[in-house]
């Protein structure tokens, strides 16, 4: 992907706020207590991150000027100011007052996001009460420069030592896609025709979120289905996909009397599960190109996982009752979904292409004359 089409995202803050921590643990899939061995950032580095229409992260040195990172502001689309929480905010709250004005005075589109950085063993009570002390004196700083109404900024309560960092980041990176209310409808018309309570749309390799329905987002929802998604991931890489299944058409005899339903892994309890074949209307969608799964949970509620199209796989809750009984239905509805996805994938593909001709168009033109 053309680096000039990736939205620019700039990580500031104060040195060992825990800005390249974040980087490494999200990123790069770093234990949070490796972080401890981490260096301090001496220069900014910049990093392209494939999610949902492409990222460009950059993690700058402690304490820095925005006017010092050697970036286009017009071209920034969220400025991302980390503050650790365990530490004197009030240096933290001054640079980042500075920052706000700047960038906004160069970009008034910007989106800028305050992660109230490792939060992780304070109390609940001390968690809000900075929180609040935090955005009461930022607002008083911007109601001082009649910024106050014009300026608005999203505060995260994180910690790299939870699912807190990746469900903040996760809201972070929607606000940059611009398809994010087709992915909302899509996964609410799923929701609805499937008995799906809940659903998320992850990229694998962030392990980030970039849609989910429009039902509220509870935060324990959230940690189960993010929880399984890694699961689901380390229990894949001890298994080899099996070949795809031959072209030809499969015999109408019936199984040989010497197959056993309990050894076949596609089966439930000795039985078959209900699959899309039953409906003699319709074709049965080709699922073996694809990893699904599902893990039955307390309370009669079962988690499972669908790969979908390229680094993306959904995660639902619904009831086990209704998975185990039109689970077919539910797999057959999970195809429409998937090439929905992927037309709105190739469709947002060509839209970039058309604009990175037009941009090199202009560029060709402009030195012609």
């Amino acid at each position: 992907m053309d680096d000039a089409h990736r939205k620019k995202v700039v990580l500031l803050g104060l040195r060992r706020s825990g800005k390249t921590s974040i980087q490494r643990v999200v990123f790069h899939g770093l234990q949070p207590k490796e972080t401890l061995y981490l260096d301090n950032n001496v220069r900014t580095s910049v990093e392209n991150i494939d999610a949902f229409g492409g990222l460009q992260l950059w993690d700058t040195p402690g304490q820095v000027d925005i006017e010092r990172v050697d970036v286009d502001l017009a071209e920034v689309s969220t400025i991302v100011f980390v503050i650790d929480a365990q530490d004197e905010y009030s240096r933290a709250l001054t640079l980042l007052h500075h920052t706000v004005v700047k960038v906004y005075e160069a970009n008034p589109a910007v989106h800028f996001e305050v992660f109230v950085h490792k939060v992780d063993g304070l109390s609940d009570e001390y968690k809000l009460d900075t929180l609040r002390d935090i955005q009461t004196r930022i607002l008083d700083e911007l109601s001082d420069a009649s910024l106050d109404t014009a300026i608005h900024i999203s505060y995260h309560l994180t910690s790299i030592y939870d699912h807190s960092i990746f469900e903040a980041l996760s809201k972070v990176t929607q606000k940059l896609i611009r398809q994010l209310p087709t992915l909302e409808n899509l996964l609410n018309v799923l929701c609805a025709n499937s008995g799906i309570s809940k659903a998320f749309l992850f990229d694998v390799r962030s392990r980030l979120y970039i849609a989910t329905d429009s039902s509220p987002v509870d935060t324990a929802t959230y940690e189960v289905c993010s929880d399984a998604l890694d699961v689901f991931i380390r229990f894949s890489q001890l298994y080899r996909a099996s070949p795809l299944p031959s072209s030809s058409p499969p015999s109408s005899s019936p199984p040989s009397s010497d197959h056993d339903p309990a050894s076949d892994p596609h089966t439930q309890n000795g039985h078959a599960p209900l699959s899309s074949s039953s409906f003699s209307s319709v074709p049965a969608p080709q699922a073996s190109r694809y990893a699904s799964g599902a893990v039955r949970l307390a309370h009669d509620t079962t988690i499972a996982r669908w790969q979908i199209y390229g680094d993306f796989m959904l995660i639902a809750l619904l009831r086990s009752e209704t998975w185990d009984k039109y689970k077919g239905s539910i797999d057959y509805n999970i195809t429409f979904f998937r090439e929905a996805l992927q037309q709105v994938v190739e469709l947002e593909q060509a839209a970039r292409r058309k604009r990175r001709a037009a941009r090199a168009s202009s560029g060709s033109t402009g030195g012609g004359s």
